[in-house]
């Protein structure tokens, strides 16, 4: 039974839909740990988002992006995935700009380390918006099976 639902959920998943539900439970966590208890060089290089709000709003924008991507993932319309894709890129597309802004103004000079990091995430979430939807599960394993189902068969 356990496989027939794991089976099911990959089927309704798809690729691009895995990527976003484990983005968006990610950046849901990242969120609630802004809210909770930033940390300092987060707080140092978010000056400029801190001028505007409160880091727990910042730390809200994330849990926000983070559950609608989840919550996209298991959409079957284009649309409402491409919201997810959407909601999944803007916080770190925010704090890369952010960070990128400490470290251009001397505000935290290491903060372009953070800059160039978020700004991959946000990357990695434009690419896989962009990847075309193929039927299919997804597969995890690496290693294709060797040809005549491997050592232990027949």
């Amino acid at each position: 039974m356990t496989a027939g639902v794991v089976a099911a959920v990959r089927r309704r998943l798809g690729r691009r839909g895995a990527y976003l539900l484990v983005t968006g439970i990610t950046w849901t966590l990242y969120g609630i740990g802004v809210i909770i208890d930033p940390r300092v060089g987060t707080m140092r290089a978010a000056v400029v988002l801190r001028d505007a709000a409160p880091l727990q709003v910042w730390g809200a924008v994330w849990v926000a992006g983070g559950v609608v991507a989840a919550a996209s993932a298991w959409a079957a319309c284009p649309r409402w995935r491409a919201l997810g894709f959407g909601a999944a890129m803007l916080p770190p597309l925010l704090w890369s700009l952010a960070f990128a802004w400490a470290w251009a103004t001397g505000e935290y000079p290491r903060a372009w380390t953070g800059a160039a990091v978020w700004a991959g995430a946000a990357a990695k979430v434009w690419i896989v918006a962009g990847w075309t939807p193929r039927p299919g599960p997804v597969v995890l394993s690496v290693v294709p099976p060797p040809p005549g189902g491997g050592a232990l068969s027949g």
